[in-house]
C-alpha cells in the first residue's frame, strides 16, 4: 500500500507554512523588507530573500494538493531545514535584529518571526515522526532521468551547498565579496537559502524519479525568475563591475530554466481525491 500524506502533516505544517511564506513575500518582495525582523543594508537582499519565499509559496501551494508522501517529502524536508537554519541564524545574530528593541513594527515582527520559527521546527519534527510511522511505503521509482537533465541539478547542489556553508560559517569574509551591500546577518540569511537549495538538489538527485521532483522544479522556476526580477528592480544597488554580480544573475537564470525543464518533464501529479483542503 502506498504511504499517503497524513492530514496532520498537510494541515498542521504545509498549509500554515504556505500562508507564512505568502506573508514573507508581501513583506520582503513587495514592500522591500519594511517592516522586518532586522534592517537590511540594501533592498536587494530583501528582494532576494523574498524571491526564495515566493518559490517556497509556489512549492507549498502545489504540495498541499498532492496525495502521496513520496511526492511531498522533498518539499517537507527542505522547508523544515530552512526554518531550522533560519532560526539558528536569527539567534546567532540576535544583537543585529529588533528583538532587543527598535520601532514598534520591527520589534513586533522580530518576536513574531522568532516565535514562528521555534514553533514550526517543533511541530514540524513531531508531525514528521507521525508521518514516517504512517502505514504504507513508497512505490517503485520510474526510469531515472538522463544525465543531461541530472547535470544542472547536480551543479545547483554543489554551488548552493558551497556558497551556503561559506556564508553561514564565514559571513564576515563572504560579505565584502557579495555583489551588493550586505551585513553579516544579511549574508547568513541568504546563505541559508543557498544551502537549502543545495541540499534540496542533493535530495532530488537521490530521488531520481522526475515525478518526485515536480514540486522542487516549481520552486526552482519561480524562485529563479523572481530573483532575476528582484535584481533588476534593485539594479542601482548592484556592483555590476564585479564578476560575482554576473555569476549571480546567470545562476538565477539557469535555476529558472532548470525548473522549467524539470516541471515540463514530470508526469501528471497524483492529487488528493477530496477537493477540500485538509480532509
Amino acid at each position: 500500500m502506498e504511504r499517503l500524506l497524513t492530514p496532520s502533516a498537510r494541515g498542521g505544517f504545509l498549509k500554515p507554512l504556505a500562508f507564512g511564506a505568502g506573508f514573507a513575500v508581501l513583506t520582503l518582495f513587495v514592500l522591500g523588507g519594511r517592516p522586518f525582523a532586522w534592517d537590511f543594508r540594501s533592498p536587494a537582499s530583501a528582494g532576494a530573500m523574498g524571491a526564495g519565499y515566493l518559490g517556497g509559496l509556489a512549492m507549498l501551494t502545489a504540495t498541499v494538493r498532492l496525495r502521496r508522501w513520496v511526492d511531498v517529502r522533498l518539499a517537507y524536508g527542505t522547508t523544515l531545514l530552512l526554518m531550522f537554519l533560519m532560526l539558528g541564524v536569527t539567534l546567532r545574530h540576535r544583537g543585529s535584529t529588533h528583538l532587543g528593541g527598535g520601532d514598534v513594527m520591527g520589534f513586533g515582527y522580530a518576536w513574531g518571526w522568532l516565535f514562528v520559527h521555534v514553533a514550526t521546527v517543533i511541530v514540524g519534527v513531531v508531525l514528521l515522526v507521525g508521518q514516517l510511522r504512517a502505514p504504507g511505503k513508497p512505490s517503485a521509482r520510474v526510469e531515472p532521468r538522463a544525465w543531461f537533465m541530472v547535470l544542472p541539478v547536480a551543479v545547483v547542489a554543489v554551488i548552493g551547498t558551497a556558497i551556503g556553508v561559506l556564508a553561514l560559517l564565514f559571513p564576515a569574509a563572504v560579505a565584502p565579496r557579495w555583489p551588493w551591500p550586505v551585513s553579516d546577518l544579511d549574508v547568513s540569511a541568504l546563505g541559508v537559502w543557498a544551502l537549502v537549495f543545495g541540499v534540496g538538489s542533493m535530495l532530488a538527485l537521490r530521488e531520481g524519479d522526475a515525478d518526485r521532483q515536480r514540486v522542487g522544479a516549481i520552486n526552482y522556476l519561480v524562485a529563479g525568475g523572481a530573483a532575476v526580477v528582484a535584481m533588476m528592480r534593485s539594479a542601482g544597488e548592484i556592483d555590476w563591475s564585479s564578476a560575482y554580480a554576473w555569476m549571480y544573475l546567470i545562476a538565477m537564470l539557469a535555476l529558472a530554466l532548470t525548473g522549467l525543464v524539470g516541471w515540463a518533464t514530470a508526469g501528471p501529479a497524483e492529487l488528493r481525491t477530496s477537493p477540500v483542503l485538509g480532509r
